[in-house]
C-alpha cells in the first residue's frame, strides 16, 4: 500500500468522492489535498524545510489539469523545474474530466506523467495503478 497520495483537486465533491475511493479501496495510508497547483507547490516547498527523515512526500499525485490560480500544466512545469530532482520518486497521474483529445495527447508525451484517468475516479483505475510498473511492488 502506498504511504501517501495528493490529490490537486479545486472541487470539493470531486476531493471527498476520491478520498473516500482511496480509503475504502485500501490503496494508502494517507490523502493530502490541495486546491490548486500554487498550494501544492507551497506544500513541497514546506517539505523541503523539514528535516529529510520526517518529510511527507507523496508516491503519488492525482492531478486534475483545468483549475484556477495555478492550473495542472502550470504545477507540471514548475514542479519540473523546481522539484523533480529532489523528489524524484513522485509518481504523477492526471485525473481529469477534461474533453480535449489535446490534453489526453500531451499527458502521452509529458515525461512526469505516468497516465490519464477520466473523471470519476473509479476501483478499476485503480486497480491499473496498482497493477502499473511504479506501484507494482507496493501491493504484494
Amino acid at each position: 500500500m502506498l504511504n501517501r497520495v495528493m490529490l490537486i483537486e479545486d472541487d470539493d465533491v470531486t476531493l471527498m468522492i476520491c478520498k473516500l475511493r482511496l480509503k475504502k479501496s485500501l490503496f494508502c495510508d494517507e490523502v493530502v489535498t490541495t486546491e490548486n497547483g500554487a498550494e501544492a507547490i507551497k506544500y513541497f516547498e514546506d517539505q523541503l524545510l523539514l528535516k529529510e527523515e520526517i518529510r511527507k512526500i507523496p508516491e503519488l499525485i492525482l492531478l486534475d489539469l483545468n483549475m484556477p490560480v495555478m492550473d495542472g500544466w502550470e504545477f507540471l512545469n514548475e514542479f519540473d523545474q523546481k522539484y523533480r530532482a529532489i523528489f524524484d520518486s513522485v509518481r504523477i497521474a492526471v485525473l481529469s474530466s477534461s474533453l480535449d483529445p489535446d490534453d489526453e495527447e500531451r499527458t502521452k508525451n509529458h515525461p512526469l506523467i505516468i497516465g490519464f484517468i477520466s473523471k470519476p475516479l473509479t476501483e478499476e483505475n485503480l486497480l491499473e495503478l496498482k497493477n502499473s510498473a511504479p506501484f507494482r511492488d507496493f501491493y504484494k
